[in-house]
Formats: structure tokens, sequence, C-alpha cells
């Protein structure tokens, strides 16, 4: 009677910029958490610039992690990607998978003689080298529905594949939200607004911002948690100062507890001027917090106006207070909302349901 013969587990390479704290930084780990042991796959992380904040996170994973601390803007990058490309030549890989480098990951790939495939993260108006990056890519996968169809418009659909966005539904716990509140200094009976993400102009803080100012002349007891740290940390605080809203918002720098936030939050806001699929829209989801929501990238996908959330035009600042008005006041809509958007977080983007996709990917291509 012979021996079974065991398929050996192919060879996949994960290249991102760092594990900094962003969505797609965080959608990795969590694809990794789940597919670390799968015996079809054996996985390598290679961290092109520096470790970041989720480094140490990473490595329990039990993962091999290259970091190659690569000079931002400078031609020594150029032997930094020629060393990556020896490795992954030299150990064997046989599948590159590329976030947030969409113009060099292919090259990458293609010098290094492995198909590769690219996440695309963002609703974006792509620049002429990322469009080469994609066009190279053995395949690009959208993280959403919008961001597919962006992308194509100049790449052959049979070379673009859907992979939504998704997260682990994490236990709920019992918080006791009051006491999260107490402890940040904040009045037991106030209405919690929160809203994650990095301080940028994608993310349209300034504009949330301003719209407190028209919010707390109606609800006095209003106050805003934004987490997150970014380049416009500087001015977004000059605003709140200026607007004489420093009771009413905080800025909270990098959070870690973020299910603690949310689950202490009464309403999740996501006012970003341009989207892929938001990670922190899934938290909110999965914690059955009610949602208002920009009208842009993948935020319709799962925010259905009325149904599961409340949408907006990106950059309207009178339609957003309108929508935190309506949901401050109405408790029923607020369950409604959250409820539906619990249900459909549970139906379509499970951690789960979004690995076993991937790995269908990867063994179509290896």
């Amino acid at each position: 009677m012979g021996n079974a013969v065991i398929d050996k587990p192919k060879k996949i390479a994960v290249l991102l910029p760092s594990m900094n704290v962003g969505g797609a930084e965080r959608l990795v780990l969590e694809e990794l958490k789940y597919l670390k042991d799968d015996p079809r796959f054996s996985f390598e992380v290679h961290l092109v610039f520096e470790k970041g904040i989720f480094f140490n996170e990473l490595c329990r994973l039990g993962i091999n992690v290259n970091v190659w601390n690569a000079p931002h803007k400078s031609l020594r990058m150029l032997k930094v990607y020629l060393n990556i490309i020896m490795h992954l030549r030299r150990t064997g890989c046989e599948l590159l998978h590329c976030h947030l480098l969409n113009s060099i990951g292919s090259l990458l790939g293609f010098f290094a003689g492995i198909p590769t495939i690219t996440t695309a993260h963002g609703d974006i108006a792509f620049g002429y080298w990322e469009r080469i990056g994609f066009k190279k890519s053995t395949l690009v996968l959208g993280c959403g529905e919008k961001v597919a169809q962006n992308i194509s418009r100049f790449v052959k659909k049979s070379k673009i594949g859907i992979l939504n966005n998704a997260i682990h539904c994490h236990p709920q716990k019992t918080i006791k939200k009051r006491t999260n509140i107490e402890q940040m200094g904040i009045p037991v009976n106030s209405v919690i607004l929160l809203s994650l993400g990095r301080l940028t102009k994608q993310k349209g803080y300034d504009i949330l911002i301003r719209a407190m100012q028209q919010v707390v002349v109606e609800v006095p007891e209003a106050v805003l948690l934004i987490g997150g740290d970014g380049d416009d940390k500087q001015q977004l605080q000059n605003l709140i100062k200026k607007l004489s809203l420093d009771k009413h918002i905080q800025l909270l720098g990098i959070v870690e507890n973020t299910h603690e936030l949310i689950e202490s939050c009464d309403l999740y806001i996501n006012c970003s001027r341009w989207e892929g699929l938001p990670i922190t829209l899934l938290e909110a989801m999965s914690h059955a917090k009610p949602i208002i929501a920009t009208k842009t990238g993948g935020n319709p996908d799962v925010i259905i106006d009325g149904k599961t959330g409340i949408l907006v035009e990106s950059e309207d600042e009178d339609s957003l207070v309108n929508a935190i008005l309506e949901l401050i006041h109405d408790s029923a809509m607020q369950k409604n909302l959250a409820m539906n958007a619990k249900t459909l977080f549970l139906a379509e983007y499970g951690i789960e349901k979004h690995c076993e996709r991937l790995a269908e990917y990867y063994k179509r291509i290896v």
C-alpha cells in the first residue's frame, strides 16, 4: 500500500510598507491570524520601510518577518528593492501579495519571476505608475465593488477580483460604558460621537469638526471623540480651538482599545472625502452601533441608507449636521439601524468567509 502524497505548502510572501496603524495593516493581521495554520500555505512578511505600531502583534503570530528599513524617497531604495528580489528568488517564494505598494510591488514580483497579487485598498484616482503596477500584477483585488469598478477602467476585468474587507467578530464584552467615559474626564450624561482614522484630508475631520459647532447648539451634551494620528493633527487642533469646541471634541491620538471605544459610543461617524471599504465601519457594524457615513467609495456597499445607517454626501456639512441630530433624537431609529448593520456584518463581512475567498485566489494562481 503506497504512502499518500502530501502537497508541500505554497510559500507566500506578503509585502507592505510597515505595520503602522491603518485599515490595510489591520486587515493583513486578520488574514494572517486566520491563515497562518492553514496547511496549504506558508507565509513570510516583508516590511519595506519600518516596523510600525502593529509589529509586535504581527511577530506574535510566529510568522517570519523581514524589516528592510528602506530610506524614504532615496535612490538607496533601489538597493533594498534589489535585495528583496534576490531574497524572493533565493528562498523559493511562489507568490507575492502586495498591500499599499501599488506601483512597485508587481515589479518586484516580475523580476523575482513569481506571480503577484496586489490588493487595492482605496477608491482614488490612481496615478500613472500605480496603474502600471496594477497592469503588471497577475491579479488585482479590490477591497470592495466600487474599488474594483474603478480599477476596471485601466485593467482587464479578467485580472480583477473582489475581496471585501472583513474583520474578526470579537466576542461582545460587558463594558461599563459610563465608567470608560468618566475615566476620560467626560460627563456621564454626554452623547458620545466617535470617528476613527488617520488625521488627513481624506478623512474629512475638518468638516466633522465644523458640523459639531452646529450640533452642540441643539445638543450641548454632545461630545466627539476622534481616534487616530496624522499630518493634519495641529491644523485640526487649531480649528477646534478657533471654534471654541475644546469641551466638545477630543483628539485621542493613536488608540489601541478600539473595541472598547466603539462599544462606549452612541453614534459612529465616517465623514471621508474618499474611501475604499473602511475597516472601522465594519468594526462599528460588528458592535451594533448606529452609523452615519459619506456616500463615497465602498461606504454604500455596507451602509444602505435608511437600513444599516445613514448616508450623506461627501463634504456636505449641513447634511451631516441634520443626520447627526436626527439620530440623536430618534432612539428607535438608532436601534433599528444598529441591528440591521450587525446582521449584514455577520452575513457578509466576517473574516472567515473573507479568508476562504482569499485562499481560493491563492490556489488559483499557485
